[in-house]
């Protein structure tokens, strides 16, 4: 759990010190007195970037070259104390118990969070992109061995990319050969999580909503699996170097949601679409539970905007059973009403200052 955070300069937090419960905490206030702030300052210190953008000026608050966010996080009796400074040019450096990190993927490994924010709906009605990060970002808690063959795989798929670019490919036989390689044994670990997605998915997503009983995943590994990756790579090899990339393999993969054989984005109303997309991340979250030996920090941005009362009195229920989560909302009446009677700390977030109510 995240014992504590310090925050300086994220966007309207100048300096932000909070202590937080092993439970469920509320953060009301005004819009744009930083509350969804706060969320995008975990976000950072857990994955190394904003859910919010891709730049790093947005989220550095105007006059300084920097922010900063400090967490401690308790794992069992032990006490880790982990760090990230974010730069206006772009620079990042981060910090697990005083050491350098070399890849910001391990704070993901301290700090695993999950969010929920409906305001990512493209990952239900969007390209393949939002639903493969959603897949892989599962997989990177779940299964040993992910980020070593994701890794060889997409260098190996960039290699490729180049050479055909730039023509100069006399023979790429064993760039297919490592892209075959790496990509089947990826496809099969983002099969089975795709199965156990699906598994938790049918009892989860009805929970939430009767209108969302018969919803499904259906994954697509990017390629005709009636042949094997080195084959259909073998198929597509005029027509890659024609065109200068690679068109078939995992990097083509999709998480398709369905209800009743058809696309969900096409059958489902916006609210609908909403409540799906938090019955995947409350999916996800099961699974890194079920995994890990540190369970996540659940971020929920603003539900009670995005839901009515009943459907967010179903999220809220799921969210409990002594889950850490952190919720927003402008008023706190209706997320107090909907948590029920499980304790719920309340911070009053007001120009940048985050205290206890």
């Amino acid at each position: 759990m995240l014992k504590h955070i310090t925050i300086e300069g994220v966007r309207n937090l100048t300096q932000a010190q909070v202590t937080l419960p092993a439970g469920a905490s509320v953060l009301f206030g005004a819009n744009g007195s930083g509350k969804t702030s706060f969320l995008e300052a975990i976000h950072l210190l857990g994955v190394g970037r904003s859910f919010r953008t891709h730049q790093s000026k947005p989220v550095i608050q105007h006059g300084m070259a920097h922010c900063r966010v400090v967490g401690e996080v308790q794992r069992g009796g032990r006490t880790t104390v982990m760090g990230l400074e974010k730069h206006r040019d772009g620079g990042v450096k981060a910090r697990v118990s005083g050491e350098n990190v070399p890849s910001l993927s391990e704070l993901a490994l301290h700090l695993p969070l999950v969010l929920l924010d409906t305001e990512g709906l493209g990952i239900v009605t969007g390209p393949p992109e939002g639903r493969r990060r959603l897949l892989d970002g599962t997989l990177f808690h779940v299964e040993q061995g992910f980020l070593s063959h994701w890794k060889r795989y997409a260098l190996a798929v960039r290699q490729r990319n180049s050479g055909l670019r730039r023509g100069i490919l006399g023979s790429d036989r064993a760039w297919r050969h490592e892209i075959a390689e790496t990509g089947t044994l990826l496809t099969q670990q983002r099969q089975a999580v795709a199965e156990k997605i699906a598994h938790e998915l049918a009892t989860i997503a009805p929970a939430l909503s009767d209108d969302l009983a018969g919803l499904e995943v259906v994954f697509r590994a990017g390629w005709d699996q009636k042949l094997s990756l080195f084959e259909a790579m073998e198929r597509n090899a005029d027509s890659d170097g024609a065109r200068g990339f690679t068109q078939v393999g995992p990097h083509r993969a999709d998480l398709r949601l369905m209800r009743d054989g058809v696309l969900a984005a096409e059958v489902l109303s916006r609210g609908q679409l909403k409540l799906a997309l938090v019955a995947l991340k409350l999916v996800q979250g099961v699974l890194i539970e079920g995994a890990s030996s540190l369970p996540p920090l659940y971020l929920v941005d603003d539900l009670p905007a995005e839901l009515d009362r009943e459907h967010c009195g179903r999220v809220c229920e799921q969210l409990g059973a002594g889950r850490q989560v952190i919720l927003t909302a402008v008023d706190r009446a209706p997320l107090v009403a909907a948590w029920g009677e499980e304790p719920l700390s309340l911070f009053h977030v007001e120009q940048g200052q985050v205290l206890v109510a």
